[in-house]
């Protein structure tokens, strides 16, 4: 007959670790935790006679996918605010309007109409504007465990190590990145580079000019700290404006550089370079409307946005009750 033990009772030769009580686990020790702690428990059960056996295995494999998935769950970005037409899109190709209050995580995508913008605040409290014509995916997104009761609009600062990539498919997007902790990083791709944001105000757009027959990537920094990292010759230099205008060399090495507050980089590849149907997909890096020749703007963020469920709070799941 199988016995149930408390967390304290549970004898040393059933365990083979003296430490076995249940305690919380992080994600890199799982997988150590899992084969040197909990298989010797499955081959007890294993020998054990019980109606009850398929269930106790059940639990045991929950327990260890479930703190394997701990970050990914816990991350996560929330609409704020939207106006016109915005579609969503989840990792499976599922798509449907997009509301406010809604949740996206890791694997989802956002597009944006005529007319149209979403407001989004990630769970290190980073906010972006997504504007019009514009698609975007959640590409990476985790975080480690917090505690507190603000919710995401409130953070000042990232409450706890996160990892953000973003890829910008075309259009453009502006927003605010607070100060990351050590180790984390929020970074937007692009087909012709990355912007690294440590910390500022931006705007980055990327977007086929056909009456110019280029794509573009252009990153401006309002202020505080933002790199890029792209395929260029030699570093850039800056004249009338702040500006800087560089061709993308394809065949050429990724070197990162860093571009100073109230500055902009532009980045170019023709549509005659013979690397340039390798590298821009017109299906998604080409939008199904008419591009015109307008030149970037210094980004402006929307005043404070109050939603409409403001007295929910979200935070950490792990935080104590």
């Amino acid at each position: 007959m199988l016995k149930i033990y408390k967390s304290s009772e549970i004898p040393s030769d059933i365990t083979g670790m003296s430490d076995y009580s249940g305690k919380k686990l992080d994600q890199a020790g799982n997988k150590k935790y899992f084969c040197n702690n909990l298989l010797p428990v499955f081959r007890k059960i294993l020998l054990m006679k019980s109606p009850y056996l398929h269930l106790i295995l059940l639990a045991l494999f929950g327990l260890s996918s479930l703190t394997a998935t701990a970050a990914q769950q816990l991350a996560s970005a929330k609409v704020l605010s939207m106006s016109g037409t915005v579609t969503s899109a989840s990792e499976d190709g599922v798509e449907s309007p997009l509301m406010i209050g809604a949740i996206l995580g890791q694997g989802d995508s956002i597009v944006t109409g005529a007319w149209s913008t979403a407001l989004l605040v990630f769970s290190n409290g980073s906010e972006i504007l997504v504007t019009e014509k514009t698609s975007i995916t959640i590409v990476e997104l985790s975080q480690e465990a917090f505690g507190g009761t603000k919710s995401y609009e409130q953070l000042k600062a990232d409450p706890s190590k996160s990892q953000s990539l973003l890829q910008l498919n075309y259009g453009k997007v502006s927003g605010h990145v607070k100060s990351l902790k050590a180790g984390s990083r929020f970074d937007i791709e692009t087909p012709l580079g990355t912007a690294a944001i440590r910390g500022t105000k931006f705007s980055i757009e990327c977007r086929y000019n056909a009456v110019r027959g280029e794509f573009i990537f252009v990153i401006y920094n309002l202020d505080g700290k933002v790199d890029l990292i792209s395929r260029l010759n030699g570093i850039s230099k800056y004249g009338s404006g702040n500006s800087a205008e560089k061709a993308y060399e394809a065949e050429g090495e990724e070197t990162t550089e860093s571009i100073p507050p109230a500055h902009r980089i532009t980045v170019r590849i023709s549509d005659k370079n013979p690397n340039f149907e390798r590298i821009i997909n017109p299906e998604v890096n080409c939008p199904p409307f008419k591009n015109n020749n307008t030149q970037p703007e210094a980004p402006v963020l929307p005043p404070e946005v109050t939603p409409e469920d403001q007295d929910t709070v979200i935070a950490s799941p792990n935080q104590p009750s």
